[in-house]
């Protein structure tokens, strides 16, 4: 009989370091898991910095082309608003100039 309980201790005591060996198994996995996940939350962390930082340059590079796009219309606008201007002044001191040369003549008439 005490051969059988030697036994059953000896079975008791390999039972109980495996299942402790287990539970230090379970735990390193779980600290791998751990690191494992926050080094792939770093890393979607960087790629998702990366991507916001590529948009926000696209972003930009397309509202520069839009305010570009925008000043060369104004630009072309106001050019021919000045040349309109600029004829209408000629064709007013043409005018003046006739007028005074008409007073000018009738004077001397």
């Amino acid at each position: 009989m005490s051969s059988k309980i030697a036994v059953y201790a000896n079975l008791i005591i390999r039972y109980e370091n495996e299942i402790k060996e287990e539970e230090r198994k379970l735990a390193d996995d779980g600290k791998k898991l751990v690191l494992l996940s926050q080094s792939l939350a770093s890393q979607l962390r960087n790629v998702a910095e990366q991507v916001f930082t590529e948009v926000s340059k696209e972003i930009e590079r397309a509202s520069d082309a839009k305010v570009r796009e925008i000043s060369q219309k104004y630009q072309q606008e106001r050019e021919k608003e000045l040349l309109k201007i600029k004829q209408n002044g000629e064709k007013n001191l043409d005018k003046a100039v006739d007028f005074v040369l008409r007073k000018v003549m009738e004077v001397y008439k």
